[in-house]
């Protein structure tokens, strides 16, 4: 009886063959007469942010005039939508959390405490010392 192999459509993992960025758009939101959207209008009329825009070509970048407080909100290919809060800030701090943001994969953040992460199974299994047998289990 011959052997089959079980089908299994492989994982696809980011950076193995090509690199897809994770944040595909991002959205300018400001005021035009408002004063929380003064550095970002100092941005706009600086032409940064079209200098930014030329450098992440793989980023769509949306600017938006709406009243209220200006936001940035970037959007992820795991459909997450983050809004940042950019009132009272000047352009640097405005280009710094734009590039901050731009990087993350739009997971949330956690803490991390292990040596290695896996995103395979164990081969081996789950090790508890109350698989072994009472007769050779450590006694205190």
């Amino acid at each position: 009886m011959p052997v089959k192999a079980i089908a299994r459509t492989s994982i696809a993992r980011n950076g193995v063959g090509a690199f897809v960025v994770p944040c595909h758009k991002i959205s300018v939101q400001y005021c035009n007469w408002g004063g929380s959207s003064s550095g970002l209008r100092t941005l706009l009329k600086s032409g940064q942010l079209n200098q930014l825009a030329k450098d992440k070509k793989s980023i769509f970048f949306e600017v938006v005039k709406k009243s209220g407080h200006p936001k940035v909100s970037f959007h992820y290919n795991n459909d997450v939508v983050t809004d940042v809060n950019i009132a009272n800030m000047n352009s640097s701090q405005i280009l710094n959390k734009i590039d901050e943001y731009s990087q993350r994969s739009g997971d949330k953040l956690i803490k991390f405490n292990h040596k290695v992460m896996s995103i395979n199974d164990s081969v081996r299994g789950i090790w508890s010392p109350m698989h072994t047998p009472k007769d050779h289990r450590y006694k205190i």
